[in-house]
């Protein structure tokens, strides 16, 4: 018998302690603290009596549909059979119409609800039944003391769950008290001039007339201050005139960002205050409504979870009601958008807008579920595959390409980075390498699936192997990274040491341009990926890349999900990677080469060429003179 507890903190160590006492495996998935520190000193008592996160990492090999496909495309939809068990068909319908949505289109709650199964999929589930694929006739008990965890999809017949909610007592404690109960009856009887009073401190006089939104995701900046990875500029205008300039259209966003720039138009939507009276009133009608729905403790989970949702969607429906004027929200970053901020904008008849972020994502069942009226995807592919998906609901398909390619093209003319200019020069072959970041601490890699320090550490050793394998080639691998923490631990600093003797292979440090992973790739011979949004842009651009699809354990993970059509670009081994980097390198005449031509005319391919910018802009220009 296997004991895996999920969330941890300092309270559950004892419980862990006496466990292991009686001679029973146990082990944890994460640890619940306040700061890196506690988080570090929790981990360090239990590894002096012997108890570990669950450790993957350490398995010799692993089924990828066992684990990551469970986690990312999720072929035997374990996650969308319980959000239907959560909330049936004939349950659906009914809470629909909670958020005035038609019984016909029942669809978009569906999607609302997978978006709030897919994390316990993702961060339990697929462990879990990765664990079960490892020790298939041993009995795993999951213990946890969160309330979420009962959402948490089955994958295993061998896996027994022990859910004790005491997070859910503690928030009861916190929110039921005198004086907030007090507040309450104050906030009925001053609800008016509150909120008159907030509606004059937002400024909303200069506001509430804006008719174009862009729903921002974290800011306009990929990355940090420090560590730069590009800015998000699609679908701004350089017309001072136009709506779509920096300056003149209206921020909305929803993570409690500061305003980045002064001259911005930015609002915190969270900060924006809404009558809690109303919203309890509200929600408490919805509640008694719908009782009757609950049939059963699943029945009784998905009421829970729509009343809950239906409370955030009559808060942002009050927030959006104040923009009187607002005929039309773009949506970055399409699929993290809260659902219940995109059906509040389709109550009060706002049209949304949105780019395709990621190709990828159209293969992933258990989350990136687009609501969308105007998708503008990356090709004609990517729309076909959309249309027959029950997993997005999108009334609009506009194939335009991948965006963020025009930077692969801008670059290709004279833009040669620093970092290889001169091995550029010299004649020798330019090689990207586009690696993960790994877990800052050891007890975040123990169970992680796809870029543990261990799969970090053989991902290196590769890269150094073809360093020595390849001739007259320059190597530069770059991290889509936001923090160097890694790079400072003793743990890689033998294979660190190894790199920087290379005489052809460096690390890019440089986070200080935006755009710079495009510079280098631009300008590249060949580029070697983890999977990548920027890999299937360079392809779309006929850039040749080739995918390093394997771990030290684990090996097919993208391709279970797509393979390419299938494609010999998926590598699986050292050997194969080496064989088809010096095929892709130095052979005019590689299949290789041919198959790169053929998914620019099957999977890449749109109608219409060009500046990918240029087209978004021009048809927002005409969807805003026509609403």
């Amino acid at each position: 018998m296997h004991i895996i507890f999920g969330y941890i903190s300092n309270w559950q160590m004892p419980i862990m302690r006496i466990l292991k006492y009686f001679k029973l495996n146990v082990y944890y998935l994460s640890i619940n603290a306040e700061t890196n520190t506690k988080k570090i000193q929790i981990a360090d008592k239990l590894k002096k009596k012997d108890i570990y996160p669950l450790p993957l990492e350490l398995k010799e090999k692993i089924s990828p549909s066992a684990g990551f496909g469970i986690a990312f495309h999720d072929p035997n939809e374990f996650s969308y059979k319980k959000n239907k068990k959560l909330v049936p068909d004939s349950n659906l319908k009914k809470y629909s119409n909670l958020f005035s949505i038609d019984e016909n289109n029942t669809k978009k709650l569906r999607l609302l609800i997978q978006d709030f199964i897919f994390p316990r999929q993702l961060s339990i589930s697929s462990n879990l039944g990765v664990w079960s694929a490892l020790y298939p006739t041993t009995k795993i008990i999951y213990v946890s003391f969160n309330f979420r965890c009962f959402y948490m999809s089955d994958v295993d017949k061998n896996i027994f769950k022990i859910i004790i909610p005491l997070d859910l007592l503690s928030y009861l404690v916190r929110i039921i008290k005198l004086k907030k109960i007090f507040s309450f009856f104050s906030a009925i009887k001053n609800s008016n001039k509150n909120n008159n009073k907030v509606f004059n401190e937002q400024n909303f006089e200069k506001l509430e007339n804006k008719s174009i939104a862009l729903v921002t995701h974290k800011g306009i900046l990929y990355g940090t201050k420090d560590y730069v990875i590009f800015e998000k500029s699609l679908y701004y205008s350089d017309d001072k005139n136009s709506y779509l300039n920096k300056y003149n259209i209206l921020h909305l966003d929803y993570e409690n960002f500061l305003k980045p720039e002064e001259r911005l138009h930015w609002i915190c939507l969270k900060k924006i205050k809404v009558s809690g009276v109303k919203t309890f009133l509200k929600t408490l009608f919805a509640s008694i409504k719908t009782l009757y729905l609950i049939r059963s403790w699943s029945t009784f989970l998905g009421w829970l979870l729509c009343i809950q949702k239906y409370s955030v969607y009559v808060k942002y429906c009050e927030v959006i009601q104040k923009f009187k004027k607002l005929k039309i929200a773009i949506i970055d970053y399409e699929v993290l958008c809260p659902k219940t901020l995109l059906l509040a904008f389709e109550k009060n008849k706002v049209k949304t807008v949105a780019a395709q972020e990621r190709f990828i994502h159209i293969f992933c069942s258990s989350f990136a579920n687009p609501i969308i009226d105007t998708y503008y995807v990356t090709s004609e592919f990517a729309a076909n595959f959309i249309k027959k998906s029950k997993y997005n609901d999108v009334k609009n398909l506009v194939p335009v390409g991948f965006y963020r390619s025009d930077y692969l093209s801008l670059y290709k003319e004279g833009n040669i980075p620093e970092e290889i200019s001169k091995a550029k020069a010299n004649g020798k072959k330019i090689l990207i390498i586009l690696g993960y970041q790994p877990p800052n601490y050891w007890f975040e890699s123990y169970p992680n699936l796809y870029n543990s320090w261990s799969s970090q550490i053989s991902f290196l050793e590769d890269i150094i192997k073809l360093s020595e394998r390849l001739d007259n080639t320059f190597i530069v691998i770059r991290y889509k990274i936001t923090d160097w923490t890694w790079t400072n631990n003793t743990y890689f600093k033998k294979i660190l040491k190894k790199i920087n003797d290379c005489e052809n292979l460096i690390i890019s440090t440089n986070f200080k341009e935006s755009f710079y992973s495009y510079k280098l790739c631009a300008n590249a011979d060949l580029v070697i990926a983890k999977h990548t949004s920027l890999a299937d842009e360079c392809l779309s651009k006929k850039i040749p890349v080739l995918f390093y699809d394997y771990t030290h354990n684990m090996k097919q993970m993208m391709s279970e999900a797509f393979d390419y059509s299938p494609s010999g670009l998926m590598c699986y081994n050292f050997e194969e990677l080496l064989e088809k980097s010096q095929s892709l390198l130095f052979n005019n005449s590689s299949k290789l080469k041919k198959e790169i031509t053929k998914l620019q005319e099957t999977i890449y391919y749109v109608k219409d060429k060009g500046n990918i910018k240029h087209k978004i802009i021009g048809q927002l220009e005409n969807l805003i003179s026509s609403t």
